[in-house]
């Protein structure tokens, strides 16, 4: 009877541990599907589908038409966001627009000092954005993580920032004539400022020489 008591406790064990088997399996199945659902949301959020043209909408619905400075997409916190920053006789606007949404996260306003000289934007004939990224792209590698549109020496520029690993170069490209105007990396941003370091500490080092012959 012991016996057979014990074969029964065995066989209720394995059929324990199997039927666990079975639901550790299922709701790992469960785990899966949700990270795909996260995965696909985190992907979704960190889309563009807003328009710069629509962009430029949802500023003068905010602001009325104004003159329009410059125009920026970034990726920030894992979401790309418009910024675009506009001006008047008075007044200078700044919105900051969800790409993917199209919500307006914030605007702000402030009056323009006398002496500010704003230059607005000729958005026509440009090349788009798409187009300046691909001519970016044939003088550096990498995936563009950055735009920005705006004035520069009287002419409409475009700036791309393409990032291949740790390696970020700035493309600027003329929006009209679609010339290649400038490439800079990382490099020449740090030499840059050395550049300027080093020329403020010997500024510094002049101007204490010649103090130290005076007294």
């Amino acid at each position: 009877m012991r016996t057979n008591i014990k074969r029964l406790s065995l066989g209720a064990a394995v059929l324990g541990l199997a039927l666990g088997g079975t639901s550790l399996t299922l709701i790992n199945q469960a785990q899966a599907s949700t990270g795909g659902q996260a995965t696909e949301q985190t992907q979704t959020s960190n889309s563009i589908n807003l328009s710069q043209s629509d962009a430029i909408n949802k500023f003068n619905e905010k602001y009325g038409s104004k003159s329009i400075k410059e125009i920026e997409l970034k990726n920030k916190k894992n979401k790309y966001i418009y910024e675009i920053e506009g001006f008047d006789s008075e007044k200078e606007y700044k919105v900051k627009i969800d790409a993917s949404s199209g919500k307006i996260l914030k605007a702000n306003s402030e009056n323009l000092d006398a002496d500010d000289k704003e230059e607005a934007l000729d958005l026509n004939g440009l090349i788009s954005r798409r187009e300046a990224t691909k001519l970016a792209q044939t003088k550096a590698s990498g995936k563009a993580v950055k735009w920005s549109l705006e004035m520069d020496d009287q002419q409409p520029v475009w700036k791309v920032e393409l990032k291949d690993g740790n390696k970020e170069t700035e493309v600027k490209i003329d929006a009209k004539s679609q010339k290649i105007l400038k490439t800079k990396t990382d490099e020449d941003k740090k030499d840059k400022k050395d550049s300027e370091k080093k020329d403020q500490v010997a500024h510094k080092e002049n101007k204490t020489s010649k103090e130290d012959k005076n007294n």
